[in-house]
């Protein structure tokens, strides 16, 4: 029998950072942190399987990557790692076949690779389980997770550390779906109760936990300039890496390519004497959309946006939201969005249509509406944002309010259709169960009021950069109904 051994662990608050503090009790059967790179959630995660593996009498944690042969070298060489840097070293015995890290009192660390579903079912009674980077899939999970039943243990625990991003859609994810749908904020705790047998129910508990670098109180600085770098470089791995927000990793269909978070999202100002552009979306749900814009010369800016829950997801209600967010505005108002608009299938009242409803609700602003009788073609207006967006045209610039997320979201996860228009794919609202489309609502606005706002400049981008067209609608246009 091993003889006992006495150790003087450090006090956690010198050996984690603040953020994690709340974790170290944590026993709820999974503990999912994600995040930003540099957050230290791998390092907290060691540290604390470390002390159980060190506390507890029996302890026994299999280390998970998709690929076994990726393991050595990360979740494995942090726990080695640690040990040695906290002089546990001779402590612990470190196997490398196969990959194992076996401490004086029994307790184990084990490697798994999802790349042998044999050996996933080979571990007798583990205790906790380790997911470090990778998002298994669901069968590979399910096959750890229902291996994880010993009654030797405290208690038993999975847990994840990973930088939020998947193969395609992460909302169709298993993981997301599990895990996240329906969710509020970007750290949360939740409990399902299972009933086990008539009348016993068990309850599964999950604490989520976000982080970014900004957490982490030992960070570089030069790995600090590289992240914030990023929203200059690269748009989708600054939401991903240094926001810690969840993405998707093919970026070659996104619809609006050249939207770039460094160079086309800046925090903006509100000017009452400038006119408000303001420019809606109409569906039932997720509800009626609205961004609203003000205009220098060639100078476009997005400095607001609007998307009320249910039961407020209206027309009406959307015009109560703009009358509050701008009362006193004496730049005067011009109103543009979604031809559809016109028909009468959105607002609930039979004898107005949405414009017809935002004129009147918007009377103290003196709106002037400047609306296509029919939508411009996808196609063109897609390229011809993108390309404003990527270096300009004839002087254009537009900007989006660095807070207006639901339209930096839809401009980072739209994606483009085969067709080369865009691909309106539909969900299931995980609190209606109604079918919704995911992105566009926002860069379907924001085509609207570019394209209306900068239309002679647009007309001059359809044929190569021809000759002027007499303006027709924009800035200059006459105050009355147009023809596209």
């Amino acid at each position: 029998m091993k003889r006992p051994v006495q150790i003087q662990w450090p006090s956690w608050e010198k050996i984690i950072n603040k953020a994690f503090l709340p974790l170290i009790g944590c026993r709820d059967r999974y503990l999912i942190l994600y995040g930003g790179r540099g957050s230290s959630k791998s390092d907290f995660t060691a540290k604390k399987l470390i002390f159980r593996c060190l506390t507890e009498k029996y302890f026994k944690a299999i280390l998970v990557r998709n690929a076994y042969n990726s393991i050595k070298d990360s979740s494995y060489q942090t726990i080695r790692d640690i040990i040695v840097d906290m002089g546990l070293q001779e402590l612990f015995e470190f196997k490398l076949n196969p990959l194992e890290i076996v401490c004086r009192n029994g307790n184990t660390f084990l490697a798994r690779g999802c790349d042998d579903t044999t050996r996933l079912k080979s571990i007798k009674d583990p205790s906790a389980v380790w997911y470090e980077e990778d998002i298994p899939t669901e069968p590979d999970w399910i096959t750890i997770s229902s291996g994880v039943r010993t009654r030797k243990a405290e208690y038993l625990q999975e847990i994840f550390s990973l930088n939020p991003e998947c193969e395609g859609d992460y909302q169709l994810s298993w993981f997301w779906k599990r895990f996240f749908e329906g969710k509020e904020g970007l750290s949360f705790q939740d409990k399902t109760m299972v009933e086990v047998k008539p009348g016993v129910t068990v309850e599964l508990a999950v604490t989520v936990h976000h982080s970014t670098y900004k957490d982490n109180r030992w960070i570089s600085m030069p790995f600090v300039a590289a992240m914030e770098d990023l929203k200059r470089t690269d748009s989708y791995y600054y939401q991903v890496y240094c926001l810690g927000r969840w993405g998707q990793r093919v970026r070659a269909t996104a619809a609006y390519k050249q939207f770039a978070m460094g160079r086309n999202t800046a925090p903006v100002c509100y000017n009452k004497e400038l006119p408000l552009w303001v420019s809606f979306d109409f569906n039932v749900l997720p509800g009626v959309s609205c961004g609203i814009f003000q205009v220098e010369g060639k100078i476009m800016r997005m400095i607001g946006e609007i998307q009320l829950p249910p039961p407020r997801n209206n027309t009406k209600a959307v015009c109560k939201e703009i009358i509050r967010l701008y009362q006193g505005h004496i730049g005067g108002m011009m109103v543009t969005g979604d031809p559809a608009g016109r028909h009468k299938d959105t607002r609930g009242e039979d004898s107005y249509n949405d414009f017809d409803i935002i004129i009147g609700s918007l009377a103290q602003f003196r709106p002037s509406l400047r609306v296509h009788t029919s939508a411009p073609p996808v196609v063109p207006r897609m390229n011809f944002i993108n390309t404003v967006f990527e270096s300009g045209y004839n002087g254009i610039s537009l900007t989006i309010g660095s807070h207006c997320e639901k339209m930096i979201a839809d401009l980072l996860n739209g994606q483009e259709d085969g067709d080369g228009t865009k691909r309106k794919e539909k969900v299931r609202d995980p609190k209606t169960g109604a079918s919704i489309e995911r992105y566009h609502h926002f860069t379907d606005l924001l085509d609207y009021a570019v394209i209306t706002v900068f239309y002679n400049e647009f007309k001059k981008y359809l044929t190569g950069g021809g000759p002027s067209f007499p303006t027709r609608f924009g800035r200059n246009a006459p105050n009355k109904k147009l023809a596209y």
